[in-house]
């Protein structure tokens, strides 16, 4: 009865470890980063997947991410209402408000920053370590 019990899972924060393209100190400037899902967790998992809590206090928030590529598909997913962020594409510059979704394909250039508010932030990666 216990065959699958494994791929049931307990998140963890992230906090003591690194994150490929990230500054850390930066990072965790706006709230508890928890990792769900990645290989470490369940193995074979083939997507990692984060939730950032956020609060931005005062300002703007910090620049926490360079612009990088992957090679797999990624998706950032603001799904309530309280967040306002930009995102840069390609040589695209987007501010958006949550809730909203950015897909970003393999290969595309891309960076994130909070600019202001409280919210969640879920990244989803379709690989699955992103240390």
């Amino acid at each position: 009865m216990s065959k699958y019990k494994n791929l049931i899972v307990k998140p963890f924060d992230w906090k003591d470890r690194d994150l490929d393209f990230h500054s850390m100190g930066q990072l965790a400037e706006l709230g508890p980063l928890i990792s769900f899902l990645n290989r470490e967790m369940v193995e074979g998992a083939d997507l990692n997947i984060f939730v950032h809590h956020i609060e931005v206090k005062g300002g703007t928030g910090p620049d926490y991410v360079d612009v990088h590529t992957h090679d797999v598909s990624q998706a950032y997913v603001f799904p309530e209402p309280g967040l306002t962020f930009e995102v840069i594409l390609g040589e695209e510059t987007y501010t958006a408000d949550s809730p909203a979704t950015v897909f970003i394909p393999p290969g595309l250039k891309h960076n994130l920053k909070i600019l202001k508010g409280k919210g969640i932030e879920v990244c989803i990666l379709r690989k699955g370590w992103y240390g």
